[in-house]
């Protein structure tokens, strides 16, 4: 879903990632919240070093508590046999990434509401802290960072429960219609349209409150939720159409088994002429064996490759120089899921993944091979 990430580590073997736009949030947080800390660190507005570390702390705190109210959704999914791909930490917020759907309208219910159900729990932990801290009386840096923490728990669940998908409400808004109509792909289809429409009222509205009151920053941070809302209901809705299409598809299903494989000891000149030219394909499975046997695969030679090198070069360049070696590809097995099969794709540069087995080369995924198959299935969808 997400590309440029760093895993930090893994929960319950669940990676953790980050989003290189978190850091840009957590920066902005901390600037920000500078200046509400000096008041208790320093006595005055000036910065004095302490209220940049209590700041940091508290982004980092917002950060902390996304994982879990993440990891909320994360371990229920996995305690309901639903399989987790990541958690990944960004500039809105975080999403927990299952590979399949919830086998029924109570346990997607159950997994959409464990994630407010965390937040929830910080925020009344964190209140109690700043309870036994004073309270209301003057407070010290402690109480004070309790309280925030208490209340970004509290505004974190609220705002995850408007009835907007994917969000969490939308999630508790699809169970509760797929639990009354028992089809989840209508569910699904309003969910999306109510997450569509929440997301332009946030937009909309956030920016005109925020402008009414002079606050331009606030209105462009507004309006970029509400947008990020309406693109991620339509996203997650057609991710939905997709997980429909191929579930139970594997990539021996769709692999292309007639193929085009050249050898390495073909010139670069040699292999333009007789596989290039006149043909649709971006990439080559290079092989090399006995015709009488399954070809073994020894890499990939793609026109990202053939670009390296200049036309001066291809009469005394051969394949096997200028190939992506097997040992740098990531091959896929004939009874790999389709999903599966999708998030490695999508890692691919060149839309199309070798299919092995064992050493030797049995078929060709190609991007678009998936793409087409989804298009027959939902036209069969749309046709019953």
């Amino acid at each position: 879903m997400f590309n440029r990430t760093l895993t930090i580590g893994h929960i319950a073997t669940i990676p953790i990632r980050l989003h290189w736009s978190w850091l840009v949030i957590f920066t902005l947080l901390s600037l920000a919240l500078r200046p509400v800390y000096a008041r208790y660190a320093c006595g005055d507005p000036s910065p004095c070093g302490a209220d940049v570390g209590l700041a940091a702390l508290m982004a980092a705190l917002v950060g902390v508590s996304v994982l879990l109210h993440e990891l909320g959704h994360a371990l229920v999914a996995r305690r309901l046999l639903v399989p987790v791909h990541s958690i990944t930490l960004f500039a809105f917020g975080g999403v927990a990434e299952v590979e399949d759907e919830a086998p029924s309208p109570r346990a997607e219910f159950a997994i959409a509401v464990a994630g407010p159900a965390v937040s929830l729990l910080i925020a009344a932990a964190a209140a109690l802290i700043w309870w036994a801290r004073g309270g209301m009386a003057p407070a010290g840096p402690v109480a004070v960072l309790a309280a925030h923490l208490a209340a970004a728990n509290m505004i974190m669940a609220l705002f995850n429960l408007l009835p907007g998908y994917p969000m969490d409400g939308g999630r508790v808004l699809r169970a509760t219609l797929w639990f009354l109509n028992d089809d989840l792909l209508p569910a699904t289809r309003l969910a999306s349209q109510v997450g569509r429409a929440c997301g332009w009222a946030i937009g909309l509205g956030g920016l005109s409150f925020a402008m009414a009151v002079g606050q331009p920053l606030a209105a462009i941070w507004v309006g970029l939720i509400g947008l990020f809302l309406y693109r991620t209901a339509t996203a997650s809705y057609r991710q939905h159409v997709l997980q429909i299409a191929l579930h139970g598809v594997c990539v021996g299903d769709l692999m292309q088994r007639r193929m085009y494989t050249p050898t390495p000891d073909l010139t670069l000149e040699q292999f333009v002429a007789r596989f290039v030219l006149g043909q649709a394909e971006t990439g080559f499975a290079v092989v090399e064996g006995p015709d009488d046997e399954a070809p073994r695969l020894v890499g990939m030679m793609t026109l990202r490759d053939l670009r390296r090198f200049t036309t001066a070069q291809w009469p005394a360049l051969r394949v096997g120089e200028a190939m992506t070696p097997a040992a740098q590809i990531v091959s896929l097995d004939p009874t790999t899921t389709a999903i599966d099969a999708l998030y490695a794709l999508k890692d691919s540069p060149d839309g199309l993944l070798p299919v092995t087995d064992g050493p030797h080369l049995v078929g060709l995924l190609r991007r678009r091979d998936l793409t087409v198959f989804v298009q027959v299935q939902m036209a069969r969808q749309r046709q019953r």
